[in-house]
């Protein structure tokens, strides 16, 4: 079982570095196990793993595979969470071949959703979200993946698979291809019309960052809210606050607003597999984006350690609800909410005639209140016209 996991990892090799001093009795790395020291492990107890994958063979950011045990030091030498997580760090996943990891990450990630275990993969390079993808879309028959990014990894009719084109083997692939996909925090001008048009083909979600800069990045609240896989490529943050960039990149998300997208994914009720990547530790001065990097983390625990435990781990019954009729449209949207926290969810038309039910904001109340179509609702009225 499990206990033979052992050989799938190789034992993390770092030094914690502590963020100030006196922290030994309250740092993170107090609350982390290492499984290659534990003898045995009750999987019931355990909120979260942690996996590395030091490997970035299809990357042009080579140094990434030297970031998961540096991550692990500043990591661990973090404050503890505001609630107890039982933490346990499997290590680096082995392979001689990338389709010997790839392998092992997906059936290691299935397992573990069967043992409802949060799991958050430290990278290495963003192509292994193909193996994350195909272990969610075997647990769940339906899912949604959000994606950080300042690019859209999707080069069209190109035949080489990597890390800056790994979303077609995804999105295209009978048996692994989402429900739904959202891109969060990409720039206009760094993908093409055509890459642009193929998302709008699939009515994937696309929040630029002139528009979280425009609306706030609580904006992206509910995206990550019904995300069950997200994928964080850290050159989504710009160049200043996270330097180990190959190319010039002077926009992008700043520290503080990916910590704050990171602790919004962590809320998430449904969110169970996270993956980090493209971290490069080569011209990262002073290992500023490494530190990044593990704060961000930090802020995912924080949000896991302080879920509500919505909707769908709570009965719709239980919120207010808000019937709003639109004239113009001869329509009825029903909406639901939390008062405790202000979420907010609306009813859309599934299949077979029933309903699905997913998260939006205020702003979408508001703007049926106003007697126009939220632009979420009827995004999901295209895509069942596919």
């Amino acid at each position: 079982m499990t206990e033979d996991w052992i050989h799938y990892f190789n034992q993390p090799n770092y030094k914690v570095i502590n963020a100030f001093e006196g922290l030994d009795e309250d740092r993170l790395k107090n609350g982390i196990d290492s499984f290659h020291q534990l003898k045995t492990v009750d999987w019931d107890a355990v909120d979260i793993a942690l996996i590395g994958v030091n490997d970035a063979r299809n990357s042009v950011h080579k140094g990434s595979a030297e970031a998961p045990d540096l991550v692990r030091s500043y990591l661990a030498g973090l404050r503890s969470l505001s609630k107890p997580l039982t933490i346990v760090d499997l290590g680096n996943i082995r392979g001689n071949t990338i389709d010997d990891r790839y392998k092992a990450l997906e059936d290691i990630l299935l397992h573990l959703q069967t043992l409802k275990v949060i799991t958050i993969v430290l990278g290495g390079s963003q192509d292994y979200t193909l193996p994350m993808a195909k272990a969610v879309r075997q647990y769940q028959a339906k899912y949604n993946l959000a994606i950080l990014d300042s690019r859209i990894d999707w080069l069209l009719h190109a035949q080489d698979y990597s890390a800056n084109n790994y979303l077609g083997k995804i999105c295209e692939q009978e048996g692994v291809a989402p429900k739904d996909v959202s891109f969060v925090g990409v720039q206009k001008y760094l993908y093409s019309p055509k890459q642009e048009a193929e998302l709008h083909k699939h009515s994937y979600e696309i929040l630029r960052l002139g528009q979280i800069r425009q609306l706030g990045h609580r904006l992206a609240e509910p995206v990550l809210r019904d995300a069950d896989l997200l994928s964080v490529d850290m050159t989504v943050v710009r160049q200043c606050d996270q330097p180990a960039h190959i190319t010039p990149m002077p926009n992008g998300l700043s520290g503080e607003e990916l910590c704050q997208l990171m602790w919004y994914a962590g809320q998430s009720d449904r969110l169970n597999v996270i993956g980090v990547f493209e971290q490069d530790v080569h011209d990262d001065k002073g290992h500023q984006g490494i530190v990044l990097t593990a704060q961000a983390i930090w802020h995912i625990l924080e949000g896991i350690a302080l879920r509500y435990n919505d909707y769908p781990a709570k009965d719709l019954d239980l919120y207010r609800q808000f019937i709003v009729y639109l004239d113009d449209y001869e329509l009825e949207i029903k909406f639901y909410n939390n008062p405790d926290n202000d979420r907010w969810w609306v009813e859309i038309p599934g299949e077979g005639g029933g309903v699905d039910v997913i998260a939006c904001g205020r702003t979408d109340f508001e703007t049926a209140s106003a007697n126009e179509i939220p632009e979420k609702w009827f995004r999901y009225i295209q895509k069942k016209s596919l």
